[in-house]
């Protein structure tokens, strides 16, 4: 048989990124990365002789997109010949009336799923690709409740978008949702998969998400990007992981134990972000800053100006400031003050006492932090 697949999903076209502070022109260089992305997915698998694409949904955002994406991909597509494509739409590129996916023109080496349940596709002899579409935002189906396959033989590939029950991340949505143990019950060799933007390679139980080709959002640091599956005569299954992308997303966690002022502060996080800065190309990287320690009280965080002192620092494309110092504050001593800072602290320490659980201590504790500094004259920068 052999046969060689190169496989992605997540690649979100027309992204808006203001949810990471891109905007303008940023904002339009990242979406220009996302379609290089994809070109260079392609451009490997031809340099590397390979038989199919799969793109394992959210292949474009469906609010976002317009003709003239579709015509991009349709374009892009067309060139990979004699290269086939696969694509599996997903819950942010639904195969729905009117879609792009409706609406575009694609060039014969490309196969849409269209069904909700999974559908063969035959690769070659003994090798057969099963697939299925998110026809609605909101599908949330199993795509492994189907009847078991490869009774007669060969080697059966799935791909689809969705949500494995398993190893699902926090907060993420439950679109298409599984159990990565019915992959190879159901008698398929691996599942080509798509939502979740983290990568993850585990042949022995036939799973794989490649993750995002570009990193979205500051959560998406670490190896991603296409996927190369290799079918041997013997229907073994052998992966290669390409890391193409161009991007990075990096957090850094930054503690300001000993600062003693705001100024110290900018320079302590102005030069550990420097540092990271110089790992990379900064004008591609998006940089997360956490803040961690115990500063005095009366020293108020600027987000906004400790992200611009960074940026003109140390030149990276996105700077992002989260605050999670802890207050070094005398409770005690606070507390005994005859004033109303110290009536304040005995009732906002009588409240800790009766908290119910960690977050309203936590709560409780950010609130002594501001209140403390607002009776002090501190203008107060909320987290």
């Amino acid at each position: 048989m052999p046969y060689r697949v190169l496989h992605l999903a997540d690649l979100h076209l027309d992204r808006a990124f203001a949810g990471v502070g891109c905007y303008g022109e940023l904002a339009r260089r990242r979406r220009e990365a996302l379609r290089d992305a994809l070109r260079r997915a392609g451009d490997e698998a031809r340099n590397r002789s390979c038989d199919l694409v799969t793109i394992a949904g959210d292949l474009y955002e469906n609010e976002r997109a317009d003709l003239e994406t579709g015509r991009f991909l349709a374009g892009t597509f067309a060139s990979w010949r004699p290269l086939r494509v696969a694509l599996a739409p997903g819950n942010h590129d639904p195969l729905q009336p009117g879609s792009l996916y409706a609406r575009t023109e694609w060039p014969d080496n490309v196969h849409i799923f269209e069904e909700t349940t999974l559908r063969p596709l035959a690769l070659a002899d003994g090798l057969t690709l099963w697939g299925l579409a998110h026809r609605d935002p909101h599908w949330s189906g199993d795509p492994l409740v189907c009847s078991r396959v490869g009774e007669d033989g060969g080697v059966h590939l799935a791909l689809f978008h969705g949500a494995e029950l398993g190893s699902r991340p926090d907060g993420k949505s439950l679109h298409g949702p599984f159990r990565a143990e019915r992959i190879i019950e159901r008698g398929f060799t691996m599942a080509l998969c798509g939502h979740y933007h983290r990568r993850r390679v585990d042949a022995e139980i036939g799973l794989l998400y490649p993750g995002s080709p570009e990193p979205l959002t500051f959560d998406e640091d670490g190896e991603r990007g296409p996927v190369v599956v290799d079918i041997g005569d013997n229907g073994s299954i052998h992966c290669q992981a390409l890391s193409l992308n161009t991007w990075h997303a990096r957090n850094l966690d930054c503690n300001l134990a000993g600062v003693t002022s705001f100024a110290g502060v900018v320079d302590r996080v102005r030069d550990e972000a420097s540092v990271a800065a110089a790992s990379g190309n900064p004008e591609c990287l998006m940089l997360r800053i956490t803040l961690r320690g115990e500063i005095p009280a009366e020293v108020a965080i600027d987000n906004p100006a400790l992200e611009n002192a960074v940026l003109e620092a140390s030149r990276v494309a996105v700077v992002r400031v989260r605050d999670l110092t802890d207050a070094a504050i005398d409770a005690a001593a606070l507390a005994a003050d005859p004033t109303t800072r110290g009536a304040f602290t005995r009732d906002v320490l009588a409240a800790i006492a009766e908290a119910g659980d960690d977050e309203e201590r936590a709560l409780l504790n950010d609130a002594m932090r501001y209140g403390l500094q607002a009776l002090g004259g501190v203008e107060v920068g909320l987290r």
